[in-house]
């Protein structure tokens, strides 16, 4: 009988979805701590991580910046109504420019893409905006508060 770490593409079980909870409210959290919080050592908790990353659903690490803290002001959600054979062009345009886009998704409807992002100011957005203008019409909204959703 193949346990949980032998098998090649388990489903989450309990433990694992409560691993995962606890590291998107505290990524920084220690294996010691994270293993009393679920009964199991650490490197029991260890050996899950590695197992969820390897198996693609822990699919990457990462920081979360504080952007106003760093210098970024403005957010912005911005919806771009563009045909979809011009999205390898968009992404140059947002990989190039000077502000912090966070993600930017393609979504079902009118060929829309939804760009979520930081900019130093409203003078850097409005310079964000006239790149992509040649690529469709667009809509914005700025974002006034961020409500964070504590998921313990």
């Amino acid at each position: 009988m193949k346990t949980p770490t032998e098998d090649k593409n388990p489903k989450p079980d309990v433990t694992d979805r409560q691993i995962l909870e606890i590291l998107r409210n505290n990524s920084r959290i220690s294996m010691t701590e994270l293993g009393k919080r679920v009964h199991l050592t650490s490197q029991a908790v260890k050996n899950r991580l590695e197992r969820l990353n390897d198996i693609g659903i822990v699919q990457r690490f990462t920081v979360n910046v504080d952007c106003p803290m760093y210098g970024y002001k403005t957010h912005a959600i911005i919806r771009l109504c563009m045909e979809s054979s011009k999205q390898a062009k968009l992404v140059g345009v947002i990989q190039q420019g000077n502000c912090n886009i966070m993600h930017c998704y393609q979504t079902t409807g009118t060929q829309s893409y939804f760009i979520d992002g930081y900019f130093s100011d409203e003078t850097d957005l409005q310079a964000f905006l006239e790149q992509i203008q040649p690529y469709g019409t667009y809509d914005i909204q700025i974002v006034l508060n961020d409500i964070s959703l504590d998921m313990e």
